[in-house]
């Protein structure tokens, strides 16, 4: 179960025609990163009518990790980040959430 307390991030990102397979795998691959304040609770998910389409979730430990992991600078993490935005068709969209319920 998730805490309703945990600050997250709901984002919808398309990837460029015929990259869908590689979004999915970057988009994974950049929460195997060691960084202290990333997400604690993640999924990736892919849109079953449009597989260029990805969704993914993300839940921090606190509203202070959240904080500073969109403010530092992780290296690993950045160079993931620009390897994603190459694979972008559009940029994503990005919308702010607190888990009201989970199993």
């Amino acid at each position: 179960m998730i805490d309703t307390t945990k600050p997250g991030v709901l984002l919808q990102m398309r990837a460029q025609p015929g990259g869908g397979d590689a979004l999915a795998k970057v988009l994974t691959d950049v929460h195997h990163v060691d960084d202290p304040d990333g997400p604690v609770d993640w999924i990736v998910l892919r849109d079953d009518d449009d597989p260029e389409v990805i969704w993914v979730t993300e839940f921090s430990r606190d509203q202070d990790s959240f904080d500073r992991h969109y403010a530092e600078t992780n290296e690993e993490v950045e160079q993931r980040h620009e390897d994603l935005i190459a694979l972008l068709a559009e940029p994503p969209t990005r919308v702010l959430v607190r888990p009201v319920a989970s199993s």
